[in-house]
């Protein structure tokens, strides 16, 4: 493949541009926006989405959808470089059909639908030499006809063919799609071993951390002698979540406060938990606002289940609570990199607690210095350069050979 510089990168993207969590996908384009020309083509919302958007039932920028503000908006850059946004117009929700034959037709349409405004936009940007940035978009993906395509990246950051609500159309449609891939780029080492089998080169990214804002809030220290201290976890309260693991560690740690904050999708977590006088719980807060949030902890909590599912994970969480100093106990549904040197890992409710009072009987400032370094190590600003010198000496090697008569 030709060498471009600046490049030209499409991001095709099954996660939202704008949402109350932190998405990988959105980090590491930012990233690349820097040195590249990117157009992050977004979500697509379906016409249910849209319908709630109007009547206020959900937050998104509806009125982009339907061309009432522009669907194709500049975020930073200059004509050379920077990020662009695309919206697309509200597609057919695929997912209410059952029949895989028709959910393949509706996409199919869905797709000839919304190519044309992505092709509309690589016109007006001017790219050419593209690099597809794919991320765990293969519904769509299959059938868009996209022009421009050098070389395809497909990038996955959580196993999502064993969620539920996908019918067990993912895994067909992925494994179809991961056949036109160039490039696998994944977020784990797990999901690396699973990706790799279909010998299709595959490459490790691990999630990152805005670490200078979480830095900020850090505890350099370990001077502060309250007794009563506090245990916490940020983020997504589902099926993930080990509630049967973490009650006997609640019930069992009553001089120190637990505090949960994000939202409770599972009911039960909230019913069993909420009995207990040193429980908290807050509601999500936006991304911005997690490090002041979490300034509040001593130790940062992981505790979820260990399946197929989690285990593929590589929880954003980790290097947040370690670019604070904090000490984190999980359980080992997953190994995380760099990370695992600093974290205490336990399997069942007693190992959970004596993790948990290890890490506040033993917490130094040698080692809070130590888990703030490698915290830094994972800022996203390095995911990205990473994410780049692999595009870069994979796309080197696809060595485009003229054509002999």
């Amino acid at each position: 493949m030709k060498k471009q510089d600046p490049g030209h990168i499409v991001c095709l993207a099954l996660p939202a541009w704008e949402a109350d969590y932190l998405r990988s996908t959105v980090e590491l384009m930012k990233g690349l926006s820097a040195t590249n020309l990117v157009l992050y083509v977004d979500y697509a919302y379906t016409i249910s989405d849209c319908i709630k958007g109007i009547l206020g039932k959900k937050k998104f920028e509806w009125k982009r959808l339907l061309g009432i503000n522009k669907r194709l908006r500049k975020i930073s850059g200059d004509d050379q470089t920077g990020l662009y946004v695309l919206s697309l117009p509200p597609v057919f929700p695929s997912f209410i059909i059952r029949s895989y034959t028709f959910f393949k037709l509706a996409n199919r349409l869905n797709a000839a639908f919304t190519g044309y405004f992505i092709n509309r936009a690589i016109k007006r940007l001017q790219l050419h030499n593209i690099i597809a940035f794919n991320s765990v978009q293969p519904f769509l993906g299959l059938y868009w006809k996209i022009k421009h395509i050098d070389y395809k990246i497909y990038y996955i950051y959580d196993d999502f063919t064993n969620v539920p609500w996908f019918k067990g159309f993912a895994s067909k449609e992925e494994n179809k799609f991961i056949q036109q891939a160039d490039l696998i780029v994944v977020s784990s080492d797990e999901l690396k071993k699973r990706k790799e089998q279909s010998g299709i080169p595959t490459e490790v990214v691990n999630n990152g951390v805005h670490f200078d804002a979480f830095y900020r809030y850090a505890k350099k220290n370990t001077t502060e002698t309250k007794e009563a201290k506090t245990i916490g976890y940020t983020g997504t309260m589902d099926f993930r979540f080990d509630i049967d693991l973490l009650e006997p560690v609640v019930k069992d740690l009553p001089q120190h406060q637990f505090l949960f904050i994000g939202k409770v999708f599972e009911p039960e977590i909230r019913q069993r938990l909420s009995k207990y006088k040193n429980v908290t719980f807050m509601p999500p807060v936006s991304s911005d606002q997690v490090p002041l949030i979490q300034s509040r902890l001593d130790v940062g909590i992981i505790p979820y289940v260990c399946n197929d599912l989690t285990a593929a994970i590589y929880p954003l969480k980790a290097n947040e609570y370690l670019a604070m100093g904090l000490p984190v106990v999980m359980t080992p549904f997953a190994t995380i990199g760099e990370a695992d040197d600093v974290v205490f890992v336990a399997k069942d409710p007693k190992a959970f607690i004596n993790d948990i009072k290890n890490a506040l009987s033993g917490n130094n400032d040698a080692l809070i210095q130590k888990r703030i370094e490698v915290a830094k190590k994972a800022d996203w600003s390095a995911r990205s350069a990473q994410l780049m010198a692999i595009i870069e000496i994979h796309t080197a090697a696809k060595i485009d050979f003229p054509v002999v008569a």
